[in-house]
């Protein structure tokens, strides 16, 4: 049976659909089949899905989408986990029921989240939440910025709160932006980038706690 994961926290901007998209795709090169599910109501990732297809063609993007109403997802992750190794959620930027039933569902919760002041008080309400569902969330650090005192400093209040904080971080590259728009990841581009060193070790650690 497939494991799902879930990409999730209340603040826009944190780097959801980033990873749900980059691990995604460092999942499928790596020979596992892979499924992604957009529960933000933005849709970034299925924009993202699409523009895949219309750059490898519509059977070639080696990962699948499914778009459902969430208050089914128990009964819609029961077919797709036959299906398929790992089922990437990117969830909606808010605490809302749809955000709780994917927390429920998921496996395992990772919380990308930016060193800014903003982006720790929407991050430490959604870990309580995640905590309070025994899922034990992790923190992946996005848009860092080497030797930045903010970083440090985040890092601090978070294991304060009793945050668990993945050792791999995503720092704060163009690539990322330029590579989603079009339907691709830094791995599709490069394995031996520094953009792409930082997706696999992710993707890596993100196994480690599967």
């Amino acid at each position: 049976m497939g494991k799902v994961i879930a990409f999730s926290n209340q603040k826009g901007g944190s780097g959801k659909t980033t990873l749900s998209a980059n691990i995604a795709v460092l999942w499928s090169n790596s020979g596992y089949k892979v499924a992604v599910i957009d529960a933000d109501a933005q849709k970034s990732l299925t924009y993202w899905i699409e523009e895949r297809k219309k750059y490898y063609g519509e059977g070639d993007i080696g990962i699948s989408s499914y778009n459902f109403d969430i208050r089914n997802i128990n009964e819609e992750l029961k077919n797709i986990k036959r299906k398929y190794d790992f089922i990437i959620i990117d969830s909606p930027p808010s605490i809302t029921y749809d955000t709780l039933q994917i927390v429920r569902a998921s496996n395992k919760v990772f919380v990308p989240a930016q060193p800014s002041p903003l982006d720790l008080m929407a991050t430490l309400p959604f870990l309580e939440l995640a905590k309070k569902e025994r899922k034990n969330p992790i923190i992946i650090l996005n848009r860092v910025m080497a030797r930045a005192k903010l970083t440090d400093a985040m890092i601090l209040r978070l294991r304060y709160a009793g945050a668990k904080i993945a050792r791999s971080r995503l720092s704060s590259k163009v690539i990322f932006a330029e590579t989603f728009s079009v339907g691709r990841g830094v791995i599709d581009i490069s394995v031996t980038s520094d953009a792409a060193k930082e997706i696999i070790n992710a993707g890596n650690e993100i196994l480690r706690n599967l």
